[in-house]
């Protein structure tokens, strides 16, 4: 049975927060109840989100959890720039989670204006054709060979695996 862990934004923020984990294992341990764990909570907030909003069965309900994922990815953004602020991240390991924050932002755009616009897709080809998935760093997993189809014809979520 298809789920939450076929959808690609899903399988992106979990590569993303666990990135981000591995970059805050280096951060300073007076900072462990402060920015450590806040930029922790909020990068997991991403993929928990997706998964919650597609458990509860509605496309509205989906659409809005989507949204608060969005949100959380710009604070993860915005807490990867203070922590390069401070010293704690590089302007390399910067670049590249911003640049998995963008590929990973513009297919939860996408994918919210679809599911809120009810655009019925049997194929989500063009959805996952979006260029350079996040990037295959050595704190990134490996990525998922493809994605299953996201709504059936009659607009309800797939659950079933072609």
């Amino acid at each position: 049975m298809a789920g939450f862990r076929d959808l690609e934004v899903w399988q992106l923020g979990r590569r993303l927060a666990n990135s981000v984990y591995e970059l805050t294992k280096s951060f300073p341990k007076d900072e462990q109840y402060g920015l450590t764990s806040q930029l922790r909570r909020a990068a997991t907030s991403v993929p928990c989100n997706i998964a919650e909003g597609w458990g509860r069965n509605s496309d509205g309900s989906f659409t809005q959890f989507l949204r608060i994922a969005r949100g959380s990815l710009n604070e993860v953004e915005t807490l990867i720039v203070i922590a390069t602020d401070q010293g704690y991240a590089t302007e390399s390991d910067h670049d590249q989670l911003v640049a998995d924050i963008e590929v990973l932002g513009r297919k939860l755009y996408n994918l919210i204006e679809k599911v809120s616009k009810n655009i019925v897709r049997e194929d989500l080809a063009e959805y996952n054709a979006s260029p350079s998935p996040l990037s295959q760093s050595s704190r990134s997993l490996p990525s998922s060979q493809s994605s299953p189809p996201l709504l059936k014809e009659n607009g309800s979520k797939n659950t079933t695996l072609r």
